[in-house]
């Protein structure tokens, strides 16, 4: 039986549902109501499509598949909803995740619901937003752009990724509290849904410290019409975190940085 080798890293943690573990330290503009959600225009059409399609996949394939070593399962399961936009649920454990919706949804564009941090990089705005980077904004007064672009999207049949733990803990190996409203948009728009689970094994070859990654996809998940939104809200998140949480109990085996609890710490 290999052995598993000892964390990189131990991090203690007092609050799993707020603590941010990303460590980007990006001077965070704001997102208002004047924020161009959606581009369009022929130009800008244009380069987005040679931006994602030209420069963006074929560095997200080779590095995801050759450096990262990830392997996808149940892909099949994305002929269901080949026909319409659909939204993609994953659990947020490293920045490669950004790039699970356009591996999964290939050849349909992927879109990704994002921070403001995502698209406060000086000089890089424009071109994260091609390839797909939709910013939440900051406040009321840029939330009904935000929709609007979420839908427009979702019309164009496009696939709209979430992160409904809303902060990235690298390398997590369990799943964390996530945000109810996350849930909203797939009901709101009549849409299907499918779960994506990121876990994390031990390579094989021992000079490679960083673990493999397996991806499982879910079926698809529907709203229920036959509930109120709320409750059409509710399940979908039942469902969602039920197929995340088994699949990284179960796969998830390595952890490469192990997060404990700070009692932990105390105690010991």
């Amino acid at each position: 039986m290999t052995k598993i080798r000892e964390p990189k890293r131990v991090i203690y943690y007092r609050d799993a549902e707020n603590e941010d573990y990303a460590g980007t330290n990006i001077d965070t503009k704001v997102i208002g109501a004047d924020f161009p959600f959606a581009p369009t225009g022929w130009l800008w059409t244009a380069l987005a499509f040679i931006a994602y399609y030209v420069v963006a996949i074929p560095l997200v394939f080779f590095y995801c598949y050759v450096v990262c070593g990830f392997r996808v399962k149940n892909r099949k399961a994305i002929k269901k909803v080949r026909k319409s936009g659909f939204f993609l649920y994953a659990n947020h454990s490293h920045f490669t995740d950004a790039f699970l919706a356009p591996i999964v949804a290939f050849p349909k564009k992927a879109y990704v619901i994002v921070g403001p941090d995502t698209v406060s990089i000086k000089g890089l705005r424009n071109f994260v937003q091609m390839v797909g980077a939709i910013p939440i904004p900051q406040g009321l007064k840029g939330m009904a752009s935000f929709l609007d672009a979420i839908r427009l999207r979702a019309e164009q049949k496009c696939c709209i990724s979430v992160f409904p733990e809303a902060h990235m803990w690298n390398y997590c190996t369990f799943l964390r509290p996530m945000k109810s409203g996350s849930f909203r948009y797939p009901v709101h728009l009549g849409l299907p849904s499918v779960a994506v689970a990121v876990t994390y094994q031990q390579r094989r070859l021992k000079f490679i410290k960083q673990p493999k990654r397996t991806v499982f996809i879910s079926d698809p998940f529907f709203p229920d019409d036959t509930l109120s939104a709320k409750d059409a809200q509710r399940k979908l998140q039942n469902e969602v975190e039920g197929f995340l949480k088994e699949k990284l109990d179960t796969y998830s085996v390595y952890k490469y940085f192990d997060y404990r609890k700070e009692e932990e710490k105390e105690n010991a």
